[in-house]
């Protein structure tokens, strides 16, 4: 955030829970006016006036308990809201006249489970500092990533039926903001991400979905159980 600052590029936290991980970060004290509710998101798509960097952030609703309201996803939590609640942000955006020139970026910050086929990738250490261990901790030194998550564009400068098959994690995103706006990088660790322009296709003035496509709506009324095995 101080790097978009000091370029002159604008941005916001849009927050639909009751905090931010930017709170714990000393440069918000001086910034806190960037941290506006989620209301203001459908405000600012359908005005045209979203700011060149946006980052929703959905916050945990009573994730430890069973909550219908709940969007986060976590266990114990009907997954279905959440994928609703994605649905009315994305939706928000493609019939918008801020659609012409946006992209929009959903991931997760965890995986669905403790399995994955495919093993985490090596990445690069952020900033070759070694981690302060105590004696019973794993050894690591932040040079292995996690499991995968799914991560999906939308823009209507994104690749028809594209499905990206180059390793990254999530400061890939950064890369992307960084490569855009000819921003530095923050550590080692997004400097050697790719910059996820493959994404997308600018061969035409207006991309491949200048028209927004209509996907299906998302139910909410469908079977969702917790702790019975599927078959």
């Amino acid at each position: 955030f101080q790097e978009m600052d000091n370029a002159n590029i604008s941005w916001k936290i849009y927050l639909s829970g009751k905090n931010t991980y930017y709170f714990y970060f000393s440069y918000s004290t001086t910034h806190r006016a960037n941290v506006v509710p989620l209301a203001d998101y459908f405000t600012d798509v359908q005005n045209g006036t979203l700011p060149q960097v946006a980052y929703i952030e959905t916050g945990v609703e009573q994730s430890d308990l069973l909550s219908s309201s709940a969007v986060d996803e976590h266990p114990n939590n009907n997954v279905q809201t959440g994928a609703q609640f994605s649905e009315r942000l994305i939706n928000a955006l493609m019939q918008s006249p801020s659609w012409k020139d946006s992209a929009f970026i959903l991931t997760y910050d965890e995986g669905g489970g403790f399995y994955d086929h495919v093993p985490p990738m090596a990445v690069v250490n952020p900033d070759g500092i070694k981690p302060i261990l105590k004696p019973n901790d794993f050894v690591a030194d932040f040079t292995k990533s996690g499991f995968r998550v799914p991560l999906i564009v939308v823009s209507p400068f994104a690749k028809k039926n594209f499905v990206s098959h180059t390793p990254m994690d999530f400061t890939a995103a950064l890369r992307l903001v960084e490569t855009r706006f000819g921003l530095p990088a923050l550590t080692m660790r997004d400097a050697s991400m790719p910059d996820m322009t493959e994404f997308f296709d600018f061969s035409t003035p207006n991309g491949p979905w200048a028209t927004p496509p209509t996907p299906p709506a998302q139910p909410k009324n469908m079977p969702c159980t917790f702790g019975v095995p599927a078959g």
